[in-house]
């Protein structure tokens, strides 16, 4: 993860609301470390997906949410369908698969006591629906050629005969049309595409020194996958192809001489009917098959929920959550309790601090942090009231 989207806020008390969310959302921020001796949530706090880690001596939240759970993904397509067949390929296409939906964060408190707990979201997202499938398409059936001259003189490229013979000169011969081509089969309809799987549900990890007031609120439910999207529907057949018309033509003194077709009124055409019984096409072909409706529906698996964990530990076992930066916050923050006139806070956080470190807290700086807090506790507990600022 780059650093860009870490940040870390080190206060004696800090708040966590919608508004801080939207800034860090802004600002590419996905992981955000909390250190405070009091940490207060108020409305919605929403980091989707984020990692959230956040320690503290007191936390207070009635009413609020925190809420990590996976952001649904954008759907990758405007169309609710996939494309159509085309020539050639006259079946439908294949439609996209649904986006995975995306897993919850991560929410890891370890606080020494909350007053009032806020509900803790990190589910997972829902899978995207898939694509519906394109739609056949009717094919095209190809005209048939009317009937042509042939040099030959006995008929045209798909054949004739000659209805006239004057000596070597004069022929009146009809040139058959193409027989009409037969339909192609409809386009057959596309498959939808495979919903996407549920996002996983996250973790959320309480640790706290106390025991908590109440239940805590918790969800760390896997995301329900995709819809599938409709399959696509089959085409027509193609058309029964109209046969070609047939053609009278002359040939008379060495030049061959085209008349209307055989279907027109010109007084040799309707000669030619009469006389020989001539129709004024080929036959007409077959119409093709009707393309197949998709009857394909496609699942995907829900996200797999996420680990629920909270647990109340002996001193000794929470002070390993915090290290000796920690403390000589918590140390700063007595301080500024105790400039500001509140001796009472004062004297709790230096007494909650050094009693992490008589619990083996930041055994290496064990000594002198012990040493630094007894000092303050012992100036907090032996100073008049005079001797501080009033609070505001």
């Amino acid at each position: 993860m780059p650093e860009k989207s870490r940040l870390r806020i080190v206060g004696r008390r800090v708040e966590l609301d919608a508004t801080l969310a939207r800034t860090l959302l802004a600002g590419g921020i996905t992981q955000l470390a909390v250190d405070a001796d009091q940490l207060r949530v108020r409305g919605e706090f929403a980091l989707p997906g984020g990692r959230l880690h956040l320690r503290c001596r007191e936390m207070v939240g009635s009413d609020a949410i925190i809420d990590v759970s996976g952001r649904t993904p954008p759907t990758p397509w405007s169309e609710a369908s996939a494309a159509s067949g085309t020539a050639p390929a006259v079946d439908g296409q294949r439609g996209q698969d649904g986006v995975a939906g995306v897993a919850g964060g991560v929410v890891r408190i370890v606080c020494q006591r909350v007053r009032s707990a806020p509900r803790l979201l990190a589910c997972g997202s829902c899978g995207g629906d898939s694509q519906g499938g394109g739609k056949g398409v009717q094919p095209t059936t190809a005209s048939a050629s009317n009937g042509a001259f042939n040099p030959r003189k006995t008929g045209g490229r798909f054949g004739g005969r000659v209805l006239k013979k004057f000596g070597l000169s004069y022929f009146l011969s009809v040139a058959y049309g193409e027989p009409g081509h037969d339909g192609a089969r409809g386009g057959d309809g596309g498959p939808p595409g495979r919903p996407g799987r549920g996002g996983d549900g996250g973790t959320i990890d309480v640790t706290i020194g106390e025991a908590l007031p109440a239940a805590l609120d918790t969800g760390v439910e896997g995301g329900p996958p995709g819809g599938c999207a409709a399959p696509g529907k089959g085409a027509k057949g193609g058309d029964a192809g109209l046969g070609g018309q047939h053609r009278l033509y002359r040939y008379q003194w060495f030049k061959d001489s085209i008349t209307p077709l055989l279907g027109s009124r010109a007084p040799e055409a309707a000669w030619a009917r009469r006389t020989f019984g001539l129709a004024s096409r080929a036959a007409s072909g077959k119409a093709g098959a009707d393309g197949s409706d998709s009857d394909v529906r496609l699942t995907a698996a829900a996200g797999a929920p996420g680990v629920r964990l909270c647990q109340t530990l002996a001193a000794n076992e929470l002070a390993v959550a915090f290290d000796a930066d920690f403390l000589r916050q918590a140390k700063l923050w007595a301080e500024q309790a105790r400039t500001r006139g509140d001796a009472e806070a004062a004297a709790a956080i230096a007494r909650w601090a050094l009693s992490l470190v008589e619990a083996n807290a930041a055994t290496a700086e064990a000594t002198s942090l012990r040493q630094a807090l007894q000092q303050l506790l012992s100036q907090i507990e032996s100073s008049p009231v005079s001797d501080v600022v009033p609070r505001s």
